[in-house]
């Protein structure tokens, strides 16, 4: 529930505010588990892979596949760059392209990174929240 309410409701409903109120939100879901215990894929996990730092694995407990991180940090560097995370083929480490979904508060797309398969999907289809638990308490009350 903790989880469900600071982070994975919260990151939802600030995408929601966001682009209700007219801005632009790229929303993703981090996947790849630490193999610290207890840990599973916690706050901050995905930062050694952004910052391109994998001996700090205090979070991650391992290093990341490389390639997933250098796809990482491309589209972070990509949205820095352009306003828009998505990478064309030419410019991705991998030779793929990825189109990142602008967040819609209709249609909930987010962009999945999994170790080995980053894609785009809707909110309810890789559940990122429990709303019928969480829902009451994020109506009124969420960090």
């Amino acid at each position: 529930m903790f989880s469900q309410l600071w982070f994975n409701a919260a990151h939802i409903r600030l995408s929601e505010a966001q682009t209700e109120g007219g801005g632009k939100s790229y929303t993703y879901y981090f996947t790849p588990e630490s193999s610290l215990p207890y840990m599973k894929c916690g706050h901050a996990t995905e930062l050694a892979s952004v910052l391109k730092h994998p001996e700090e694995n205090d979070c991650t407990g391992r290093v990341f596949d490389e390639t997933f991180s250098k796809i990482m940090r491309k589209m972070w560097v990509q949205f820095a760059k352009t306003g828009n995370p998505s990478l064309s083929a030419d410019i991705s480490p991998d030779g793929k392209a990825y189109e990142w979904p602008l967040y819609d508060p209709q249609d909930k797309k987010v962009m999945v990174f999994d170790e080995f398969n980053i894609y785009p999907a809707k909110e309810s289809e890789v559940k990122i929240v429990d709303w019928d638990k969480t829902y009451p308490l994020t109506k009124y009350f969420y960090l």
